[in-house]
């Protein structure tokens, strides 16, 4: 797994050099990235080298979630031990204080050392994508809750992709009836835990949507924007060049006012290094924006009675 992990980082580093060398104005991101994918490549490769995800969803249950248009993680309890993530949570912390956030990111180490912010709650939080409850108690402890979110993502977004492939893409791959369940999935949002997509792909003339937070592919049998369901001419295809329009290009709902990017692509991009190429093309973000469109809130997936993060 280590060997994996390596080639995956030598990989993203000739991308980073690719893309430092195209966009100057990128170079502090592309640091703070390194730091960050190397660090989400290690603790990938450490949950490889443990127990395996301590989640066990027949197929059975997952089609019927699928058939419910229900995340098949949405409703799951995952015992998480915070001993295995603790020393990558602080060290995410470290990363973003050496990427500019020193002030904000010390209050947050702060808070989880003197464990005013119960970890193994958080990292549950984050996995079932409650984000309201994380931001509530954020304010509550006085941190910044944009970062609290994203240090717990970044921490347990491996598991969740270990997860997901174990209970949804990967075990379609051998049972007919979660295969036909994940293909019939008509949501712009994850099947499997019910985030947006950060971009879509396309090889070989098939469009996959991949999730922007446990990485998975899903192809939604109907073209239409994945926020609001418009199918009509209010949907537009845009790229920043002529050049670029079959390779890299904006889907706009002029509807909602959300957008999409799309790359084409020789084959799928793995899990780990789905970031770097969301930064590689936030050109298309900085397009978008410049034309009034934007990415909608996350949705919440489910409602619970008391705080998870307590």
């Amino acid at each position: 797994m280590r060997v994996h992990a390596d080639r995956l980082l030598e990989r993203a580093r000739r991308r980073w050099a690719s893309l430092a060398s195209a966009r100057p104005d990128l170079a502090a991101a592309i640091d703070l990235q390194r730091r960050l994918v190397g660090r989400s490549l290690a603790l990938g490769a450490a949950l490889d080298e443990q127990q395996p995800p301590p989640l066990a969803l027949a197929p059975a249950e997952a089609v019927s979630r699928l058939n419910a248009k229900r995340p098949v993680l949405a409703d799951s309890a995952v015992e998480l031990d915070p001993d295995r993530f603790e020393s990558f949570v602080l060290a995410f912390c470290d990363d973003f204080a050496r990427g500019g956030a020193a002030g904000p990111a010390a209050r947050l180490r702060s808070a989880l050392e003197r464990r005013e912010i119960d970890l193994g709650s958080l990292l549950a939080a984050s996995l079932l994508r409650q984000q309201h409850a994380i931001r509530t108690k954020a304010h509550h402890v006085g941190v910044a809750p944009d970062l609290l979110w994203l240090v717990a993502e970044l921490a347990v977004a491996p598991l969740a992709h270990r997860l997901q492939s174990r209970c949804l893409t990967g075990a379609a791959a051998g049972d007919i009836a979660l295969r036909a369940a994940l293909d019939a999935w008509d949501e712009g949002s994850c099947p499997a835990c019910g985030s947006w997509p950060a971009l879509s792909e396309v090889v070989d003339d098939a469009r996959s949507l991949r999730c922007s937070f446990c990485g998975a592919a899903w192809r939604p049998p109907t073209r239409r924007c994945i926020y609001c369901t418009e199918d009509g001419t209010a949907l537009l295809a845009a790229a920043l060049t002529e050049a670029e329009q079959a390779v890299r290009r904006l889907e706009l709902c002029r509807t909602c006012g959300g957008y999409l990017k799309s790359l084409t692509v020789a084959a799928p991009t793995p899990f780990e290094l789905l970031p770097v190429e969301d930064l590689a093309s936030s050109d298309l973000d900085a397009g978008a924006a410049e034309r009034g469109y934007a990415r909608p809130p996350m949705r919440e997936v489910h409602a619970y009675n008391r705080d998870p993060c307590d």
